[in-house]
């Protein structure tokens, strides 16, 4: 069974009127919204989840290894 509404979804994006409004962006300028996961430093930063190996590669200088 078919769902036009989904299909233009899919093709055109969510209406404007459905769009989430951003409730931020994190330390690398990402926009994030509201039920996402992040970490937020104790200097008060916010990092998406997503980019918290990033974060911790380039701003803290932490190396990933194998032992």
């Amino acid at each position: 069974m078919e769902h036009p509404e989904i299909t233009q979804i899919m093709q055109t994006g969510y209406p404007a009127d459905m769009q989430k409004e951003p409730e931020g962006t994190d330390y690398f300028g990402n926009e994030y919204f509201a039920g996402e996961e992040i970490v937020i430093t104790e200097d008060n930063e916010v990092i998406r989840l997503e980019s918290l190996e990033d974060y911790l590669i380039e701003v803290k200088g932490i190396r990933f290894t194998k032992a």
